[in-house]
């Protein structure tokens, strides 16, 4: 019953992209609240911003190393790719961002469509089947990358939109509806909170830069990276559940009895 509420919502999100009528990206959303200039680049800080996406890339990398991490060479093939898109996010959105255009959008949409479905995958083969995820590993990379390029060559930002948003429904449920394969599930709910709290803070980006000045979008990158590095924080120190065991009191041994 649980898996059927998962591919449920696989089958509303397909429907959706049939259904709903062609969505073109809103112009005002490169009209970003904080347009400063400093020491001689164009939207400093949503610039700078993206710096972390980098440094935590870098520091999951430790990941790789372990042992218990994963059960599947697919499933460490799967965690590079999100790394590797969480990395190429920070130039990739640095790079819109130094001149917020569709064009440059493009760039900053294309790695982060790696990161989700990357995530995606991983997460199906650790909650639904060991044998979907490597299954479903690079078609969703497909297809995530198909939807950006749907949008630049049609105007249609509506794959793109249902894929973004896709993880961001799918990812709690399976968290909370499925028994987990490895330890760690505190880790991942601070994922799902701090993404949450990064697109509270993007969609509400002019409104707080009418009292902060540099706006919501900034903090949005750094609750952004924060939400990955509970991740790979959590990939680093997870273990496979039925390896955990209970710690039980020694029963004491009277000597002669």
């Amino acid at each position: 019953m649980r898996i059927a509420l998962i591919i449920a919502l696989a089958g509303m999100a397909a429907l959706a992209l049939f259904l709903l009528p062609p969505i073109a990206q809103d112009t005002a959303y490169h009209n970003f609240a904080d347009q400063r200039t400093f020491w001689g680049t164009p939207n400093f800080w949503n610039v700078m911003s993206n710096l972390p996406f980098l440094l935590v890339a870098i520091w999951g990398l430790r990941a790789l190393r372990s042992q218990s991490a994963f059960e599947q060479n697919w499933e460490r093939i799967a965690y590079g790719l999100l790394l590797t898109g969480v990395a190429f996010v920070a130039f990739g959105s640095a790079y819109y961002h130094f001149s917020p255009n569709d064009s440059t959008l493009f760039w900053d949409r294309l790695p982060m469509t790696i990161a989700f479905m990357s995530l995606l995958a991983s997460t199906i083969g650790e909650r639904i089947s060991m044998r979907a995820g490597p299954f479903l590993l690079s078609p969703l990379i497909a297809i995530g990358a198909a939807s950006v390029l749907y949008w630049r060559l049609s105007g249609d930002v509506k794959p793109y939109i249902v894929v973004q948003f896709l993880p961001m429904v799918a990812l709690p449920l399976m968290v909370i509806l499925l028994p987990p394969r490895y330890t760690g599930t505190g880790g991942i709910l601070g994922m799902i909170g701090f993404y949450t709290l990064a697109k509270i803070l993007e969609l509400f980006d002019r409104p707080i830069g009418a009292t902060f000045p540099t706006g919501g979008h900034p903090w949005k990158h750094i609750a952004g990276a924060l939400a990955i590095l509970c991740y790979v924080n959590t990939v680093a120190r997870r273990r496979n559940v039925d390896e955990e065991v209970p710690t039980r009191p020694q029963a004491l041994v009277v000597p002669g009895s």
